[in-house]
């Protein structure tokens, strides 16, 4: 029997580029903020924000960037930290607060009700592609992988 001790060959799902690898664009990801319906009732103004809690992802920058897209001083962010944007996401559904997501990746819980996108302004501050090490051969199941998740990043 031969054992094979070398990594599986696989592709990540990445918001960058990154040395040594292959990336192919998917999609952008421009930011809005949205949370629960409950919480939504309560904000009327791009002002009113600053007076909910804010959730924030690991990016510091992102809630900022997003004020300054939307012309006003961003308020101090106090609001509790996720590194996920699915457990960020559950957060704001369940009426933590509002939280800044890439809404094309959300849109199931925007069209279902479970969230709602409280402003048309967005910021975009990055992109996803899937990315794959040079030193790796591409297998048939990869590129028909990589030919099906594109073709499925192009429908809007």
């Amino acid at each position: 029997m031969t054992t094979n001790s070398s990594p599986p060959k696989r592709a990540t799902v990445s918001e960058s580029r990154t040395h040594g690898t292959e990336a192919v664009p998917l999609l952008s990801a421009p930011l809005a903020p949205v949370c629960a319906p409950s919480v939504a009732s309560r904000i009327h103004t791009l002002r009113d924000l600053g007076r909910e809690t804010l959730l924030r992802s690991y990016r510091a920058d992102e809630w900022g960037a997003w004020f300054q897209a939307a012309g006003l001083a961003p308020p101090r962010l106090t609001g509790p930290m996720f590194d996920s944007s699915l457990v960020l996401a559950d957060a704001a559904a369940q009426g933590a607060g509002v939280a800044l997501l890439p809404v094309r990746l959300f849109s199931r819980d925007l069209q279902g009700g479970r969230l709602v996108r409280l402003f048309e302004a967005q910021v975009e501050l990055g992109s996803y592609w899937l990315t794959r090490l040079k030193t790796r051969r591409e297998s048939d199941a990869m590129l028909a992988f990589r030919s099906w998740l594109v073709q499925r990043c192009q429908v809007p």
